[in-house]
This record gives C-alpha cells, sequence and structure tokens, in this order.
C-alpha cells in the first residue's frame, strides 16, 4: 500500500521498492538492497542513480565495499517541494510567451474547425466550454430531447457548469420535446437564468440535441453512442441561431405565450 502512494508522488514501481526498501535497511550493499526490493542486481544500481539525482539516496566507500543508504522521508517532501516550484517557473514562463505562442497558430477562419467528443466526460468538458466562451447578457440557445438526455448521466454532471454560467449571468434559450410536458423542469427557469419553450413529441421528435453559442454549434446523440460533434464556423453558427430564432418565433405565434417560460 505504502508503495503505491510513493509512486502517486512520482516515483516508479522500481524506485518506490530501492526506497522503501533502503529506508528499512539503512546503509546496505546494492545486493542486500535488491533482495530486499524484488529488482535484479543491475537495474538496482540503475534505479540507486536515478534516486541520487533526486537527491533520495547517497553512498560512502566502507573498505573494499559501497554501501548505499535512503534519505530521510523529509528529503523526499523537499524534492516535490523542488519540482513544484520548477512546474510555477514553467508556468510562469508559457503565459508570459502565450501572447507569442498565439500569434503563431494558423487558423483558416473560412474553414470550419470539427472536434468530437466521446462519451459523457466529453459532453460535460463541451459544458463547460459554455461558461468558458461566453460572457456577461450572451445567450446559449438550445435544443433538447428531454426524454433522451434524462435516461442519461449527464443531469448529474451537470450543476457545476450551470452554476458557473448562471453566475456569469448568461442566458439560455431552450427548446425541448418531451412525451410528456416538463411543468417542474420549466419551474427551474427563474434560478438558472433559461426560457422555455415545448414541443410534443409526437410531433417533433428529435432524438438529437444542439447547443449554439458564440462561433460554434454543438451537436449531441443522446439515443445511440453518447458523444458530440463541435463545428466552430462563425457563419454556420449564425445561420443556425437564425433557425432557432425563427422556430422559437413560429411557435410563439402560433401557440401564443403560453408554451414560453421566461427567465
Amino acid at each position: 500500500m505504502l508503495e503505491n502512494d510513493i509512486t502517486r508522488l512520482g516515483l516508479s514501481e522500481k524506485e518506490a521498492k530501492v526506497y522503501l526498501a533502503s529506508l528499512e535497511l539503512g546503509p546496505a550493499t546494492v545486493q542486500i538492497i535488491s533482495q530486499k526490493a524484488g529488482v535484479n542486481r543491475a537495474t538496482t544500481y540503475v534505479v540507486i542513480d536515478s534516486l541520487t539525482e533526486m537527491g533520495l539516496m547517497s553512498t560512502y566507500d566502507k573498505g573494499k565495499k559501497t554501501f548505499f543508504t535512503a534519505e530521510s522521508p523529509e528529503r523526499l517532501l523537499e524534492y516535490l517541494k523542488d519540482q513544484e516550484r520548477t512546474v510555477k517557473d514553467k508556468i510562469d514562463i508559457l503565459r508570459e510567451k502565450m501572447p507569442e505562442l498565439k500569434s503563431l497558430v494558423n487558423i483558416d477562419t473560412d474553414k470550419p474547425i470539427v472536434r468530437y467528443y466521446e462519451g459523457v466526460e466529453g459532453l460535460r468538458a463541451v459544458q463547460d466550454d459554455f461558461a468558458d466562451s461566453l460572457d456577461e447578457g450572451d445567450i446559449l440557445y438550445t435544443f433538447l430531447p428531454y426524454d433522451h438526455f434524462n435516461a442519461t448521466s449527464l443531469p448529474a454532471k451537470m450543476p457545476l457548469s450551470a452554476a458557473k454560467r448562471v453566475q456569469k449571468k448568461i442566458k439560455m434559450h431552450v427548446i425541448y420535446n418531451s412525451k410528456i410536458r416538463q411543468r417542474a423542469y420549466e419551474k427551474e427557469a427563474e434560478a438558472h437564468m433559461r426560457k422555455y419553450m415545448y414541443l410534443p413529441f409526437d410531433q417533433f421528435p428529435f432524438e438529437g440535441g444542439m447547443n449554439i453559442y458564440g462561433d460554434k454549434i454543438f451537436m449531441i446523440d443522446y439515443k445511440g453512442k453518447t458523444g458530440g460533434l463541435v463545428i466552430e464556423n462563425k457563419t454556420l453558427a449564425n445561420m443556425m441561431v437564425n433557425l432557432f430564432k425563427l422556430a422559437w418565433q413560429q411557435k410563439k405565434t402560433s401557440a401564443g405565450n403560453s408554451d414560453i417560460k421566461d427567465k
């Protein structure tokens, strides 16, 4: 168990075995450390060299023999702190160079960028992108097959993304279908800065979802193998927003205001 914990700190499995064996043995020869760790002798030499470079082992000669000993666990903590400082330095350098790196990115704005996301976690990553990409007052337009969406594990994984969107005061307009109108779902409108429009499933049986935000169109398959496709293109996104508004306005005109729940 302790060996597994040590590997989580960044040591390899053999490094963890040799370090722990050496801690227990105290000063010892390679042969004894090798036997205790269960690592062959030649590999133990290589591992000791690696641990020595980390400052976690040291060597001394006594007579004709060479002994190796593990440094105290406190030195392991110092090693991790050194790694932390190194990572922070790298992050600072990257942040400083980020504008320059971004200026090198060659994006053909006339060609749509397409990305595929698989599984619930992939879809959740795009959900997080809603809040990261949009600003206060922006609108996220959504076509939602409520029954199919609710049958996935996504609803349980969305609260954090939704809370972040609400915190940034990003609005959401939702056209959803269902076999039964979801009054309880609509009652959440005020708390979640959403407007809803209901479509009966028997009249509009779409089973995939779509989110349009910024310059992106996110299309989701809730019925088959859960996954989604993001298309990034300003022209296409603008077209889909206009189609959404057309559907919204047509439904509003034909049914009055009875099917729309304001935020």
